[in-house]
């Protein structure tokens, strides 16, 4: 029986050998899983900052755009204006020439009225 206990105290040691194995095991099983975790963090966070400095850059590119278009509206606001300015002017114009044709005509009627070898009676029935 005294040879029996060193046959316990070696599967003593194995078992506490085993279960240290295991527990070393499972914990460096668990810094694995952390780090890679831990790495998976990391590109997540790279890509989030890469995502929010293309929105940023996006931003950017819009509100250029937006003063763009506010800039080709006043554009074409000033450009209406213009054209309204022109029209105006044209229309006085027209007024312009129709006063003097109509004055030219009173006079050349005048003219015809004054002058003794026009017969203004034979004008009149031609005209009708």
């Amino acid at each position: 029986m005294s040879d029996n206990w060193w046959i316990w105290v070696i599967v003593a040691i194995v078992a506490i050998a085993i279960v240290a194995a295991l527990v070393i095991g499972s914990r460096a099983a668990a810094r694995k899983r952390e780090q890679e975790r831990i790495r998976r963090d990391d590109e997540q966070r790279e890509k989030a900052a890469l995502i929010r400095e293309d929105a940023k850059l996006t931003s950017v590119d819009i509100k250029r755009r937006e003063a763009d278009a506010l800039a080709a509206k006043a554009d074409a606001e000033e450009a209406r204006i213009a054209a309204d300015e022109l029209e105006r002017r044209a229309e006085e114009h027209r007024s312009e020439a129709d006063r003097t044709r109509s004055a030219v005509d009173e006079r050349l009627l005048e003219a015809d009225r004054v002058d003794p070898d026009v017969d203004t009676d034979a004008d009149r029935s031609d005209r009708r």
